[in-house]
């Protein structure tokens, strides 16, 4: 008997990602039956007079709707959970984004979820009133002698379903500055809500017309404030929110980055085949970020 070819890294991985996609056709067909089966059962009952007078009819309406809640909003979560999606997820994050994000960064080390402090990120007005925090893809590392954390956050603004993703950048590295200090993007939104002057900040101008009208700079003291915004670099801060709004935070010791997200880019590919010349280029998005952010915040401090 010929002996099986081994599978390239891409085609074992898009396997993987057939097998879980079979799971997820039962959770659609499931989907599927339970609306059937509620819009069936509502006609002989409000049409048909099906069970007239009975108590029943209700606690069959009760049961059905219980059931459609389960498949459209549970099952999903619980799909991410599935075994195989966790296999598959961790697999494709071990084959593309962990050795290009270690060997870029020297001796940094990266982990597919972390610990998330929330008193630690939501001590800066942009993600205050956040609930929750969930971290993942985290990379701890050090480039140009600036060591950084940077990971994907999942953020949770209230005890409902609202979220809002983003990757944070957090940089321990002393500033000039006696003040805190924001530069934010006029289209970031974080929590579904426009971002709001934090009390007890003022808004100040850096004197070039293109970029304030894309940014705004706040701060608590308003001539270090005017000093710092005339000597930014707004070519490369205008290049960097070219995809996607930012936000920056500056304080004495610290700074941080947020940048707002609609998706985890990092995760692995469910309803498109895996690419490696793609999967590697995403990866590499990611580090030239780092690598971009950490260079435009050595000319701003």
């Amino acid at each position: 008997m010929a002996e099986e070819k081994e599978l390239t890294r891409e085609e074992r991985l898009n396997k993987m990602r057939k097998e879980f996609r079979k799971i997820e056709s039962v959770w659609l067909i499931a989907c599927t039956l339970s609306l059937i089966g509620t819009f069936v059962y509502l006609f002989f009952v409000y049409k048909m007079k099906l069970l007239a007078g009975s108590p029943l009819r209700f606690v069959f309406i009760v049961l059905l709707l219980a059931l459609v809640f389960f498949c459209i909003y549970l099952l999903p979560v619980l799909l991410k959970k599935n075994k195989k999606y966790r296999a598959y997820s961790m697999a494709y994050k071990i084959a593309y984004v962990k050795p290009l994000l270690e060997e870029t960064f020297g001796e940094g080390t990266y982990s597919e979820s972390g610990k998330v402090v929330l008193k630690d990120i939501t001590e800066f007005s942009m993600l205050r009133k956040a609930k929750s925090a969930v971290a993942n893809d985290c990379v701890n590392g050090v480039y140009e002698n600036v060591p950084f954390l940077r990971y994907d956050l999942t953020l949770r603004y209230d005890k409902k379903s609202a979220t809002a993703d983003c990757v944070l950048i957090a940089t321990d590295i002393k500033t000039h500055l006696k003040d805190e200090l924001q530069i934010v993007h006029d289209q970031f939104k974080i929590g579904g809500n426009e971002y709001e002057q934090p009390e007890g900040y003022c808004k100040v101008l850096s004197g070039k017309e293109g970029f304030d009208k894309k940014f705004s700079v706040y701060t608590k003291n308003q001539k270090e404030g005017e000093d710092f915004a005339k000597d930014l670099p707004f070519k490369d801060l205008e290049k960097l929110s070219h995809k996607t709004p930012i936000a920056v935070f500056f304080d004495r010791k610290k700074v941080y980055l947020v940048i707002k997200r609609d998706k985890d880019v990092m995760e692995a590919p469910i309803y498109r085949p895996v690419k490696e010349e793609r999967c590697i280029k995403e990866a590499g998005e990611e580090v030239e970020i780092i690598k971009s952010w950490i260079g435009i915040l050595k000319k701003c401090i």
